[in-house]
This record gives structure tokens, C-alpha cells and sequence, in this order.
């Protein structure tokens, strides 16, 4: 081992050491190459290896133990809630293939005008106008007011008794949680394959009213509820239909439709692995790992985003066999770290070496997440890229001012992911973290190198990227770490997860951070010559020198 890592420095020191060959001097646009792996912020578990542990025979225990050792197995339940569209008009069309109702409170007393029930097929629009909350459509079925609830809305299917005239049924069954993961864009092979059923086009809206209450109007939040313990409710807007309920609210933040739904149905219409070709395996540690996220979540910040910031969910038409009996097959699992959730986050590839919580978030290592460590997993395909951005371009994105005539990684995490890009040009040197560099140019991963190369015409500008995933603490619209963790798991209920060290071959690396000083007298040979032809040539911001430590 010390051979290896003695033969592995002095070819660090080669490289570093070789001068890099420079563009053409006749070249019109000075051009950055970043050559990189994996996709996402590679922290915890990486979906392609997931993959491919489970295709080499790994255990969903074992896959587990990979990406989060010395956690164990517990139970947990509950129900979540997941924002899924903000209309910007505060305004949005709610449809029911089997009939339903709306409510001004989930179960019990409702107030004059409620429920409002609803037709199979039928839909009706449901608003607020800055005070009230108002349902265009529909048939009003108590004119007279009953006593008004004081309750705050609970998780469908509480105790309390149902509605007179409205079946038990008509509630999905969750339970309040009493516990406490890039884009994860699916790994190899896991782009959707199996047919999903869209909703119904159902009849067209109700036309929008004047100001004011054109139909029964609450203070309190609406509720749409579905018909029957199977039923769903579509949002036309997003084309998607939803199991539990939705509640129309503007509470904690602007008007938005919430889905709130059983964690084991939210698992089964999460967009993040869409294959049934996927090991089972794999598939059941990411139905684990995505229940414990979800859960820790709801116990930080009450409410759940469903795209790429939190985790994709894109409601009942997505659900297919595999997942289902995976997200059945280990119903009410969970990642514990100590008597509380696991912080599970994950990536859709790691490049093949997981990421420490500093490269990936940017957060310090506190010692508090022990299991989220840096190391190599198995992968037959760590998911290769290469971007190349005009110099201007980056200058650009990063703000900086003047001409660009440098651009460097100043260090990396022990990963290999660069946790600082160092600027340089006509304005001085300029620091950026590896995640702002990153975000800023819509890089797959902060795992990658830098190198100098022209073009006679500039690239076209890198496209908008998509959000990466956030940890659970702060996956939800308000983020209190006061709240968290919630309450302990209890310690009869774990299982041990078997240690990694008899199925991980991969050896582990130098994990010391590498750090660059800012001055130029520690530069390679290629950035003093670059510098060289610069000052005799006079062409200032012509070429740059790109390199990684």
C-alpha cells in the first residue's frame, strides 16, 4: 500500500510538473474544458452504485451499509406533505375522476356552504383573494352553517368522527409521524420505461369570477378529498394525479396546493428510479433511503418540494409493479443513526467516490453525520462529462470584472471534488467555492478538472441547471434545526446493518484536503509560460492557464 501511494504522489508531482500544452496562438476564443464525473452533490448514496451492487448480487442491506455505515434498520411511519404547484395567480383547477368533496377543515364540523361535493369527472377551481378561500363549481350540500371547528387541519384519516353524510372511507388512512434524499436524475438505464396512465381532460374550468366570493368561502384552508379509500384528485395544471388529499392554503408562504398522502403511497409515485429492469435490491434500498428522507423532513420543516431541491415526486400515474413491491417489501424501514432518522441523502452517481458533506453542501463536519462518509464504491460506469464555456462566459457567471485570464482549482476535498476555484485577471484573484463555480456554469458535479483549450467561435452559454438535492434538515420551505431531531426511534426496533469492509474491494484514498497558496510562485510551468506570452504579446485575456491541484 505505501508503494502504491508513494508511486501515486510522484505522479501528482509529474503532472504538475509537465507544462500543458498551449492553444494556438491564432485562436479567436479562449475556452475553458472541464472534464467530470458523476451527477449530483455525490453525498451518501449514489444511485448508480446502488445499481450496481445490486446487479453484482449486493443485499439491500449491504447497499445500505455501503453508502451510510454503521446506521442500522428501524420503523417509522407517518404521513408527508408535498407542495405541488403554486399557481402564480393564486388561483387553480381541481379535478376528481371518481367525485369527491371540498372542505373548509379535513373531518368535522364544517362551516356554511361546506362540503362541496363533486360529480365523477367533475372539477371546480378553488382560489383565495387574500382573506378568504373560495370554491368556483360544485354543489353546495349544507346551506346552513354548522358549529365552526376550532381544530387545525390534521393528517387525513384522524380519529375524530367523519363527516355526517361522508364515509370513513373517503379518507386515505396515514398516521402523523411520531419519528423522525441531482437532481437525482436515475443512474444507468433508469429513464422511464414503463407506460404511465395520465389523468382525464374531465370537462373544461369554471370560468374565472370577479373579485369577490362567487361561491362558498372560508377563513380556513379548502380540502379536496377523493371519493372512496382508492380515490385520487388531478391538477390539470401539471397533468397529475394524486393519492390522499390536497389542501389549497396559503399559510406559512403563498397560495399553494399541498398533497398530503401516506409516506408509502408518496414512495410509490416518486419519479427518482423509474425501471423495472433495476435490481430488486437497489430498489428497495432506495425505497428505504427515500422513506427515511422524507420522514426526517416532515420533522425539520413540516412540508416537502417534489422536484430535484427534495426528491422527485410525480404522483400516482407514476407508479409501476417493481417499485410498488420494493416501497412493500420493506414497508415502514428506515435508516437510523442513534434512536433518530438517518440524514439520507443521495445522488444519481457519485462518479465512483462518494462525497464528505463539505464538498457536497458546503457544510462543515461537525461529527454529527459520521455515516455520510467520503470513500469509493463499486460502479461500472461513474457517468463521464465534458463542458467547455468561453472565458467570457465564465466571467460572466461568476461576476467578475474585467478581463479573464486564469482560472484554476485552489483545492480539493477528499473526494477529489474541488471545494475552491481561484479566479484570476485584469481584477486580481477572486475565490468561489466549488458548489458556487458549479451552480454557476450548470456543472453535473463538483468532481472535475480544468483545462485550456480555443475555439474559433465561442460555445454556445451552459443551459439553466436544475436543483440539487438538499439534505432533510432543510428540504422543506421553513427550516428550524431547533425542531430536530424529533422524537427518538425506539431501540427494540433496529436492526444492525452488516459491515461494508467484506463486499467493498475499492481501497481507500488520501482523504487530507489539498490546498493551493494564492500566489503565482507555486503555479506550474504552464501558467508562466501562458503569462509569458501574454505580457510579450500584448494580448491581455487572450489565453488562461486551467489546472487542478
Amino acid at each position: 500500500m505505501r508503494r502504491r501511494t508513494l508511486a501515486a504522489a510522484g505522479a501528482l508531482g509529474l503532472l504538475l510538473l509537465t507544462p500543458i500544452p498551449l492553444p494556438r496562438a491564432d485562436a479567436a476564443v479562449p475556452v475553458l474544458v472541464i472534464d467530470g464525473k458523476g451527477f449530483g452533490h455525490g453525498v451518501g448514496m449514489a444511485q448508480d452504485g446502488a445499481y450496481w451492487m445490486g446487479k453484482a448480487g449486493s443485499t439491500t442491506p449491504q447497499i445500505l451499509a455501503q453508502f451510510y455505515p454503521g446506521t442500522k434498520v428501524g420503523k417509522a411511519s407517518g404521513a408527508v406533505r408535498v407542495n405541488v404547484l403554486t399557481p402564480a395567480d393564486g388561483q387553480a383547477v381541481v379535478a376528481f375522476p371518481n367525485g369527491g368533496e371540498v372542505r373548509d377543515a379535513p373531518d368535522g364540523a364544517q362551516s356554511a356552504g361546506f362540503p362541496v361535493r363533486v360529480g365523477p369527472g367533475g372539477q371546480v377551481r378553488l382560489r383565495f383573494d387574500g382573506s378568504r378561500y373560495i370554491v368556483e363549481g360544485g354543489t353546495s350540500t349544507n346551506a346552513t352553517a354548522a358549529p365552526a371547528s376550532t381544530q387545525t387541519p390534521t393528517a387525513a384519516g384522524s380519529e375524530q368522527d367523519p363527516e355526517p353524510g361522508v364515509t370513513q372511507q373517503q379518507l386515505p388512512t396515514t398516521s402523523t409521524t411520531e419519528s423522525t434524499t441531482t437532481t437525482t436524475s436515475p443512474p444507468p438505464s433508469s429513464t422511464t420505461t414503463t407506460a404511465t396512465t395520465q389523468p382525464p381532460a374531465g370537462p373544461p374550468p369554471p370560468p374565472p369570477g370577479p373579485s369577490g366570493p362567487q361561491g362558498p368561502s372560508s377563513t380556513r384552508t379548502l380540502w379536496a378529498v377523493p371519493a372512496g379509500s382508492a380515490g385520487t384528485t388531478t391538477l390539470p395544471a401539471r397533468a397529475r394525479r394524486y393519492r390522499g388529499v390536497i389542501e389549497a392554503t396559503a399559510q406559512r408562504g403563498p397560495f399553494r396546493l399541498v398533497n398530503q398522502v401516506d409516506v408509502e403511497h408518496y414512495l410509490r409515485g416518486m419519479g427518482e428510479v423509474r425501471n423495472p429492469s433495476w435490481p430488486p435490491a437497489a430498489l428497495r434500498a432506495q425505497a428505504t433511503a427515500a422513506r427515511t428522507y422524507a420522514l426526517r423532513a416532515m420533522a425539520a420543516n413540516g412540508e416537502l418540494c417534489d422536484d430535484t431541491r427534495c426528491q422527485v415526486y410525480l404522483g400516482a400515474q407514476a407508479e409501476y409493479a417493481a417499485m410498488d413491491k420494493a416501497v412493500a417489501d420493506t414497508r415502514g424501514q428506515v435508516v437510523a443513526a442513534g434512536k433518530t432518522l438517518a440524514s439520507t441523502v443521495y445522488s444519481a452517481n457519485g462518479g465512483g467516490f462518494s462525497a464528505s458533506r463539505q464538498e457536497g453542501f458546503g457544510s462543515p463536519d461537525d461529527g454529527a453525520y459520521p455515516y455520510l462518509r467520503p470513500a469509493p464504491y463499486p460502479t461500472q460506469d461513474p457517468s463521464p462529462w465534458t463542458v467547455r464555456v468561453a472565458l467570457t462566459d465564465v466571467a460572466a457567471r461568476l461576476a467578475y470584472r474585467g478581463a479573464l485570464s486564469g482560472v484554476a482549482v485552489s483545492a480539493t476535498g477528499p473526494s477529489g471534488r474541488a471545494t475552491e476555484v481561484r479566479l484570476d485577471g485584469a481584477s486580481g484573484s477572486k475565490a468561489v467555492t466549488g458548489i458556487a463555480f458549479a451552480k454557476a456554469l450548470s456543472l453535473k458535479s463538483t468532481l472535475f478538472t480544468l483545462r485550456a483549450d480555443t475555439a474559433d467561435t465561442a460555445p454556445a452559454p451552459p443551459p439553466p441547471g436544475e436543483g440539487l438535492q438538499a439534505p432533510p434538515e432543510a428540504a422543506g420551505p421553513v427550516f428550524d434545526p431547533n425542531v430536530l431531531p424529533p422524537d427518538p426511534l425506539t431501540p427494540d426496533e433496529f436492526t444492525a446493518i452488516p459491515s461494508p469492509d467484506a463486499f467493498t474491494a475499492a481501497p481507500e484514498r488520501d482523504v487530507r484536503a489539498r490546498t493551493v497558496p494564492p500566489d503565482t510562485t507555486h503555479w506550474p510551468w504552464a501558467s508562466l509560460a501562458a503569462f509569458s506570452l501574454l505580457a510579450v504579446g500584448g494580448t491581455a485575456g487572450g489565453l488562461h492557464f486551467a489546472r487542478r491541484r
